[in-house]
């Protein structure tokens, strides 16, 4: 596993290395584009928002244990990474004329079960939940309009949402390692059903911009669930962090290449 000394390097070292986002277009979204994505984009910015004070908490909780100061300045780190994206999604919104909401009902129940046992273990499992469906759900944004801003953003927020995936799933397996078979399965249990209730409720909610992206119900589904079983992948390690030119995977492009295919195979389907 990446250490959490590597951890923290990388994240300074992304901090540094962002895509520029051409925020002199200005606002670029069409009347149809703005129907079918701003609710949407909405929710996910108001739940990139969040303050990240609960999580750090048990982060600090979590290196008085075990001695990884490290892990705490890793996680502030990330916690800032998530704040960038709420900011940058909020500027699109408003320059756009979409005026973001302040929280949403998914947002509240995500939050809320992140404090459920008020420990790491169970806010790391609510929040790798959300982000891996996040590596999904801005791939449809991406494909649901020909914004370049939004693109972009999008391109910079798949790029951290890898990592964050990879650095949540090695945390979780350090914390669940020395758990025996019955606590294992238990675990297991409890981490497919809030993937499996997540996944329905973002599908319903948002089923207009994900339709807009170029997805089914059941493409949805599949690729969400695609992305769960490689974040869990048993004996797969997890590969180091890299550079952050480098971040965006084959796997990822391969990702975006199945998108555009579904997205024109469904337009072929509607004519």
């Amino acid at each position: 596993m990446t250490s959490s000394r590597e951890w923290r390097r990388y994240f300074e070292q992304n901090a540094n290395s962002l895509l520029e986002i051409p925020w002199h277009l200005g606002a670029e979204l069409t009347a149809e584009e703005t129907a079918a994505i701003a609710r949407s984009l909405k929710e996910f910015q108001a739940g990139e928002s969040s303050e990240g004070k609960h999580l750090f908490r048990y982060a600090e909780q979590y290196a008085e244990r075990s001695g990884d100061h490290e892990y705490l300045a890793a996680i502030r780190l990330f916690i800032k990474e998530e704040q960038r994206h709420g900011r940058d999604l909020g500027r699109f919104l408003t320059i756009n004329g979409i005026a973001p909401v302040g929280t949403t009902l998914t947002d509240r129940v995500f939050r809320k079960l992140r404090n459920l046992f008020g420990g790491l273990e169970t806010s790391i499992a609510v929040l790798i939940t959300a982000e891996i469906i996040a590596k999904v759900y801005y791939l449809v944004i991406r494909q649901a309009t020909d914004s370049v801003i939004l693109r972009t953003l999008c391109d910079q927020i798949l790029r951290d949402e890898l990592r964050h995936v990879q650095y949540q799933s090695q945390q979780l397996a350090r914390l669940r390692q020395d758990r025996g078979m019955l606590g294992n399965a238990a675990t297991v249990l409890f981490q497919r059903a809030l993937c499996f209730g997540a996944t329905m409720i973002v599908a319903l909610t948002h089923r207009r911009a994900i339709r807009r992206g170029g997805l089914s119900f059941h493409d949805w589904w599949r690729s969400c669930w695609a992305e769960f079983d490689e974040a869990f992948a048993v004996g797969s390690p997890q590969p180091a962090a890299r550079p952050a030119e480098a971040l965006i995977s084959d796997q990822t492009h391969a990702r975006k290449q199945h998108l555009a295919v579904a997205s024109r195979s469904a337009v072929a389907e509607r004519h």
